[in-house]
């Protein structure tokens, strides 16, 4: 039985000689892979739609291209905060307070956890910050 019988658009390009080769001897449920996958497709956060068919495999967000919040959404939340890095504020390091640019903008809840790319979930982060969290 293939995983994947329908062949829409979005599955041409894909590199399906190095997925085989890394998921041929896991066992896929294909009614679950088909419900994740028109979910995906259907998500108007998820900006590459050919990279569903990646991420239902590997479970790597980077092929799905989630929208980032908007340059409005950061500012409106670095004005919340003040300039602040929640995170270096809590760990007792000096610099607490970062220029706009020097910021990120992460989601408070992750996307994989349900979080939504709306101003109402967005934090600020210095950089470093940012690059260390993890998907938590």
């Amino acid at each position: 039985m293939a995983v994947f019988p329908e062949k829409p658009k979005e599955m041409k390009g894909i590199e399906w000689g190095l997925l085989y080769n890394r998921f041929k001897g896991a066992e896929l449920d294909p009614d679950s892979l088909k419900r994740q996958i028109k979910a995906l497709l259907i998500d108007d956060e998820v900006i590459s739609k050919k990279g569903v068919y990646t991420y239902v495999l590997t479970g790597e967000e980077k092929y799905l291209s989630l929208r980032a919040f908007t340059t409005a959404q950061k500012r409106e939340a670095y004005d919340r905060q003040g300039g602040i890095c929640s995170d270096c504020q809590a760990a007792g390091k000096a610099k607490v307070h970062y220029d706009f640019d020097e910021m990120d903008a992460d989601h408070i809840t992750p996307w994989s956890r349900g979080g939504r790319t709306v101003p109402e979930n967005c934090k600020m982060r210095c950089r470093e910050c940012n690059r260390r969290k993890s998907d938590i």
